[in-house]
């Protein structure tokens, strides 16, 4: 994260190209986050991983249930799809991390853990419009919304309704006598937030 930030003030103060830098710091910022979420439970990220890309591609190319987008070909490494799509390959490691984490915050069991995981995924989804399609450009809108970052209403409910089935499948996965630790989870969506918000102020 301060690496991060660091080499976003540099560039800023110098406009100089980050070059290969940048998607480096972004992939192992994300790959990080996913192992302190996961850590030795790794399969079970394996079905939310599958969520995610499913939900993306089906996202691209009817946009349901996000609403109407396209990835750049900032987001390095980018997969070229049929009928000009890109896919990055980090994205499906993305969605586990912020569904991880929401459900590692969520407490309780069943089906109503489910749906709290589900919610706050969508609210963390908010501020990380506006600079995911600002100032990183990783993704734009095709119909402007309400929400930030020009997001539809559709998003939101998108992101409710893909994190909620992802949680599902971590409820099944998981051992009820497990102890319930925020922690982990908390400190990594904490320090995702000062990075974005350092990103935002950088780049104003």
């Amino acid at each position: 994260m301060v690496f991060s930030l660091a080499g976003t003030a540099l560039t800023r103060a110098t406009g100089l190209n980050p070059g290969p830098i940048a998607p480096i710091a972004s992939i192992a910022t994300i790959l990080t986050g996913v192992y302190a979420i996961f850590g030795q439970h790794w399969r079970r990220m394996v079905p939310v991983l599958v969520i995610g890309a499913v939900a993306e591609l089906l996202g691209l190319y009817t946009s349901f249930p996000f609403g109407a987008y396209a990835y750049t070909d900032r987001w390095i490494p980018t997969l070229p799809l049929p009928s000009d799509h890109r896919f990055p390959l980090i994205l499906p490691f993305a969605w586990a991390l912020v569904a991880g984490a929401s459900w590692s915050l969520a407490p309780g069991r069943g089906w109503p853990r489910a749906l709290l995981a589900g919610l706050i995924a969508a609210v963390i989804d908010l501020p990380m419009e506006a600079i995911m399609t600002g100032p990183l450009d990783y993704w734009r809108w095709k119909q402007l919304g309400p929400l930030p970052g020009g997001a539809p209403i559709a998003n939101f409910l998108g992101w409710f309704a893909v994190a909620t089935i992802a949680a599902t499948f971590l409820n099944r996965n998981s051992d009820h006598a497990e102890t319930y630790n925020p922690r982990p989870a908390a400190l990594i969506l904490g320090g995702f937030g000062v990075l974005l918000t350092g990103i935002a102020l950088l780049t104003r």
